[in-house]
């Protein structure tokens, strides 16, 4: 509507233009329906802005709700292929391309594109003859634009991918900046980031040669001056041969300019729309990935069932083609504790992500009270399993958040206490605002000390099976002295399973599980590990040297 009525002014200026060459001065009519005309294109244009803006903010923050809560759906397995620059321009970055599509386009395109039909539906009333010649630069433009961007449908897809490359190494550059630092050697660090970089300009420059010439051609061809001046002189030459009005002349030297000057801004508006088409794809696509099937009737696990806790059968699980567990059988009884050991890469970590059910074994089963994992609801499932990880993740937000992320509904004294339990509370107080304080804002603790808010984290949750993931490996003596002191009081009464980085810290446990290249080489305790003289003794003798340089070292040192 507001595209139509902005058409009246134009034809006003046609319609004044015949009364005044008929002797006929009452124009004020025309220009008062010109006006409320212009009126009506104002309001028009408005609300179709405000319309398609507020229909951006829903559809984005529908797409975005849809994205995060696939994004949980979705297996881990799916994370350890996709580097967080992807994920984050799926979520960001491409929702927010959508802006233009939905906010913007839809009313320019329309704004653009009605007003030549318009023009040229009106001309055809006039002469026949000159709206066929208006069209001819038309034409003859949209020819050579079509042959500027026959590569298009084969290069956007190359494009959208090189933005992808560009971003994932963006943010892996950024976030090895610290060892860049530390290391001091930029150009090295830097290189695939300048490499992606260069590359990805060197692209773009050849596509932008290959149609620039065409491009300014078809640009030349469809300008307003181009138009005006076929007119002028087509409609100049029927005009002195009485073959074409004055009036109809004036009518070709208004409209005329319309017929190309909308389509320049629809064309204009190409690139824009195929990049929303195109990042619409990749939503649509990262929306279409297989998530964790969750059964229609999930079955509910009982505590008081007999037998183990936990039960792996003949699990194998494999990362594409490489296999990092096969064949595993184990056990876990009720209020032991389980230590999984071996060499680096050996299959822990995976086996320890299973119990939280991060992803399904291809083959064999992992059951919790006898039920298989798969056949209970993840909700359900969180309520007996807790976790703590090697890397020790904190949201950003307050510290007292954090801990209860697993019981929102948590009182300040049980925060409390299950930081007092952790070892942390003392360190937490000393904060600006004590619990309150914010994860990196005003919040600022070591890794010993985010792990031990970890800890505290599965202290509230209070889980019957917990599954602890090399929780000191990367903590300083002190800090794992209280990390150690910690996991005491969090492991207390539990079945537990943890992953031994130091074997010294585990040499206690019930039972340890010695994994070699996915496969479990040897169970027992740490006394029949030894007598039986394989690898578990032959990592307990390498790293009681390791400890004993460790404190050679420290002597000299001192």
């Amino acid at each position: 509507m507001s595209a139509i009525a902005g058409m009246a002014p134009l034809i006003a200026v046609v319609e004044i233009s015949r009364l005044l060459l008929g002797g006929n001065k009452n124009v004020w009519p025309i220009i008062v329906v010109a006006l409320a005309a212009l009126v009506v294109k104002q309001l028009g244009t408005f609300g179709a802005g405000v319309l398609t803006h507020l229909a951006d903010i829903r559809v984005s923050f529908a797409i975005r709700r849809d994205l995060l809560a696939k994004l949980r759906r979705l297996p881990l397995e799916w994370f350890t292929e996709h580097n967080s620059g992807a994920v984050k321009k799926t979520v960001e970055d491409d929702v927010a391309a959508l802006h233009q599509l939905i906010a913007h386009s839809v009313v320019e395109i329309t704004a653009a594109a009605v007003p030549p039909v318009v023009a040229i539906a009106y001309l055809f009333t006039v002469d026949w003859r000159m709206a066929t010649l208006a069209l001819l630069p038309l034409v003859v433009g949209l020819i050579v634009y079509q042959r500027a961007m026959a590569g298009a449908g084969t290069k956007y897809p190359v494009f959208m991918q090189w933005l992808t490359r560009l971003n994932g190494s963006a943010v892996e550059f950024v976030s090895g900046i610290g060892v860049v630092k530390a290391f001091g050697a930029p150009g090295v660090a830097s290189k695939r980031f300048r490499d992606v970089s260069r590359d990805f300009a060197r692209f773009f420059l050849d596509w932008a040669r290959s149609t620039s010439r065409a491009s300014v051609l078809s640009e030349v061809l469809m300008s307003p001056p181009t138009v005006l001046a076929v007119l002028a002189v087509g409609g100049g030459v029927l005009t002195a041969a009485g073959q074409l009005p004055v009036v109809g002349l004036i009518a070709f030297l208004v409209f005329g300019t319309v017929t190309t000057a909308g389509v320049m801004t629809v064309m204009m508006s190409v690139h824009p729309l195929v990049t929303a088409l195109g990042v619409a794809r990749s939503i649509r696509a990262l929306l279409a990935q297989p998530e964790l099937p969750v059964p229609l009737n999930p079955a509910v696990p009982d505590p008081d069932a007999p037998g183990p806790v936990v039960r792996l059968r003949d699990v194998r699980f494999a990362y594409g083609d490489t296999v990092a567990l096969d064949e595993v059988a184990l056990e876990l009884a009720r209020g032991t504790v389980t230590a999984l050991v071996g060499p680096s890469g050996s299959g822990k970590s995976t086996l320890a992500k299973l119990l939280p059910r991060f992803g399904d074994p291809q083959r064999g089963s992992v059951e919790l009270y006898g039920v298989d994992l798969r056949e209970l609801d993840p909700a359900e499932l969180y309520r007996h399993v807790a976790f703590v990880f090697q890397d020790a993740d904190l949201l950003r937000t307050s510290i007292r958040d954090n801990i209860r992320l697993s019981r929102p509904d948590a009182d300040a004294a049980a925060v409390r206490a299950a930081a007092a339990r952790a070892q942390i509370l003392d360190r937490l107080e000393r904060l600006p605002r004590g619990l309150d304080s914010v994860v990196g804002e005003d919040a600022e603790l070591s890794g010993g000390e985010r792990q031990r808010v970890c800890i505290a984290r599965a202290i509230l949750a209070d889980r019957a099976l917990l599954v602890l993931d090399e929780a000191t490996a990367s903590a300083d003596p002190e800090n794992e002295a209280r990390i150690q002191d910690a996991l005491s009081e969090v492991t207390r009464g539990r079945t537990v399973l943890v992953i031994a980085h130091r074997l010294s810290t585990v040499q206690g446990a019930d039972q340890i599980v010695v994994l070699d290249r996915g496969r479990v080489v040897e169970v027992g305790a740490h006394d029949e590990l030894l007598a039986a003289a394989g690898l578990y003794a032959r990592m307990w003798q390498h790293d009681r040297s390791a400890r004993d340089d460790a404190q050679i070292g420290q002597g000299a040192a001192r």
